[in-house]
């Protein structure tokens, strides 16, 4: 596939061995070993590619060309808010210097800042005025009932940042692939991209995609693939929803800047990043207990890291892998499926620091025109240069000690 859907991120997650033990160790010792192949075979994460006319239609999606935007066009902006900035005066951030004497608190201190933002803007009068459209395939099977209730925590989440004025959500199952190829062309989208979350020889919907339509005014488009045998992984119940708002969320911050935000969003962030952003904001957002994000979020990264070159956790590999993941160059290489795990390890430490918006007024720095080093620099007030080697190595701590335990 050449040109594919205002999206994105195709989250194809499969059962994984380290991962089902962790959600079920009744499930016997056949299945994990199928599911594990399964993960081999066919799981899938892409970036994120504004909708454009698909020109061909892969079984597995694949990614798509990007096209550099030369547009020198004024866009309106369609947007919903302004930037505000994330005020807590008590919170107690940890310093990077502390990352690896304090990282039993990072991931508490991270989904609580998560919890409270969301709360807050709850509470609050912000009115971020994005049209929820939500439909589901006629004959689809649900096991989770709450995709409006799941993908509003999103908006309210990132309320204080500029959305898209609509966001469209499809939700269907393999025997409702037709609808949803008819539903999607029915609303001026690009209709064969509902095969991008399915894997069309094995008749199933799985995956999950989400980003901005690339003409104006831009309007958010989401695409969940819903199978009953996911139907084991709390992923599935919220988070999900959440990540893919946040892609559309991400790429929000080029509306009135740029003509194609989508493509700006691709083209200006490195890979760990692009899918840690999701990936943190659906666990810390999606999940209510902290004692069950802590579960989840070792599942999810020790789900990932299972084979090789991709369970070389040393710091140097990290490392490597930052240095490896440049804006625009890291888009298809085979190590994206790390920002799933590294990348979103990476945010939660980020988040920890400053704030679990920290992350997405990087992205508002970007999108004024600076890249992401200098975005980097302004938030975090530290050099990514001096800031990667500590996190590198926290990391690969964290990780250690997943497998270890």
């Amino acid at each position: 596939m050449t040109d594919k859907d205002e999206v994105v991120s195709s989250d194809i997650t499969r059962p994984t061995d380290a991962f089902r033990v962790e959600y079920n160790n009744k499930v016997k010792k056949i299945h994990i070993l199928l599911a594990l192949l399964l993960v081999f075979s066919f799981c899938s994460e892409e970036p994120e590619v504004a909708e454009q006319p698909p020109t061909t239609v892969s079984e597995v999606p694949v990614t798509a060309t990007v096209v550099k935007d030369t547009t020198t066009t004024t866009v309106q902006d369609t947007t919903t808010t302004s930037v505000v900035a994330n005020s807590c005066n008590n919170c107690n951030y940890i310093n990077i210097g502390d990352l690896l004497s304090k990282s039993s608190e990072v991931p508490r201190v991270a989904w609580d800042d998560s919890q409270r933002i969301l709360n807050k803007n709850i509470s609050t009068n912000i009115n971020e005025n994005v049209e929820l459209i939500i439909r589901e395939g006629p004959s689809t099977i649900f096991f989770f009932n709450e995709n409006e209730q799941s993908i509003q925590k999103g908006i309210d989440f990132w309320k204080n940042f500029k959305l898209p004025q609509k966001y469209y959500a499809f939700f269907y199952s393999f025997s409702d692939l037709d609808w949803a190829i008819n539903e999607i062309n029915g609303y001026g989208f690009w209709g064969d991209n509902a095969k991008s979350p399915c894997v069309l020889d094995e008749a199933i919907c799985t995956g999950a995609n989400s980003g901005l339509h690339h003409e104006s005014p831009y309007h958010g488009v989401g695409k969940f693939g819903i199978n009953s045998a996911d139907s084991w992984d709390r992923y599935r119940y919220g988070p999900i929803h959440i990540h893919e708002f946040t892609h559309s969320a991400v790429a929000a911050q080029w509306i009135g800047v740029a003509g194609n935000p989508q493509e700006n969003a691709n083209q200006a962030t490195p890979c760990w990043l692009n899918e840690g952003i999701a990936h943190f904001a659906g666990l810390s957002v999606g999940i209510d207990t902290y004692s069950e994000y802590v579960e989840v979020r070792k599942g999810q990264v020790t789900g990932r890291h299972i084979q090789p070159p991709f369970n070389d956790y040393s710091t140097s590999a990290i490392l490597n892998y930052y240095n490896e993941s440049v804006p625009r160059e890291c888009l298809g290489k085979p190590d994206y499926v790390l920002g799933y795990s590294v990348g979103y390890l990476t945010v939660e430490a980020l988040s920890a620091m400053a704030g679990s918006d920290s992350a997405m007024h990087m992205y508002t720095e970007m999108a004024s025109g600076k890249d992401f080093e200098a975005a980097f620099g302004i938030i975090y007030d530290i050099a990514w240069s001096e800031a990667k080697p500590v996190l590198a190595q926290y990391i690969s701590s964290v990780i250690g000690e997943f497998f270890n335990s």
